[in-house]
């Protein structure tokens, strides 16, 4: 298996040269979300939060912001990751569906999946489903969802999340969807889908050049 990574000083071109597509994004797919889930919060400014503008909601915002500094911000390789789905659950438990727990849930996941606790990650992501009543909140969540269940080998349902992604209204790097959704058809043996996905990214998604080249290498090999 390939061990190669995107570093500063091997280009994505490179990388495509010597036919390690397949590694860029098995190998960085945390890292591509990260970047995504950084330039959404940029521009959006993190909608989510607003919710704590609600001054009706102090005893809830301050039961959330207890947990993310006593719990989730000493949350390391050491800690046991139960604890953190325990917590998340309590705090579901006594503040049911309010939205402002989203937040502290996609970083709840993406601090259990960056220590590959990926069963305990899933826990909490179905745990946000059930509060998600936001189209934006939805990507958030499924985003995650879908490399949780591909990295537990659940390619059939990452391929399901992903096709639930993109049949909502929310559109977002839709060409770095389809190109995951082309190499889980591949992965599967649908290469008919698998042609629809990537033809899907190299015609429709000409803005994301990085992608386009990626998929259009899938192509050649198919």
């Amino acid at each position: 298996m390939s061990n190669t990574t995107l570093t500063p000083n091997r280009s994505l071109d490179q990388i495509i040269n010597d036919g390690d597509a397949g590694a860029v994004i098995a190998k960085n797919k945390n890292a591509l979300i990260a970047i995504l889930v950084a330039i959404i919060v940029a521009v959006l400014g993190f909608g989510f939060y607003s919710n704590f503008a609600d001054k009706s909601k102090t005893a809830f915002n301050t039961k959330i912001y207890n947990f993310e500094t006593k719990t989730l911000k000493t949350f390391d390789a050491k800690s046991d990751p139960k604890d953190l789905v325990q917590g998340i659950k309590n705090l579901h438990a006594e503040l049911g569906n309010y939205p402002g727990l989203i937040p502290v849930i996609i970083k709840a996941s993406d601090s259990l999946m960056e220590q590959t606790h990926l069963n305990e990650a899933l826990e909490i992501l179905t745990v946000g489903q059930k509060i998600s009543k936001n189209d934006y909140a939805d990507y958030f969540i499924l985003s995650r969802l879908a490399v949780v269940y591909e990295d537990l080998g659940q390619d059939q349902k990452a391929i399901e999340t992903l096709e639930k992604m993109n049949s909502q209204s929310v559109k977002i790097f839709e060409g770095k969807n389809y190109l995951d959704l082309g190499r889980l058809y591949i992965k599967t043996g649908d290469k008919t889908k698998a042609r629809a996905s990537l033809t899907y990214v190299i015609e429709k998604a000409k803005d994301e050049t990085e992608f386009v080249k990626i998929a259009k290498l899938y192509m050649s090999k198919l």
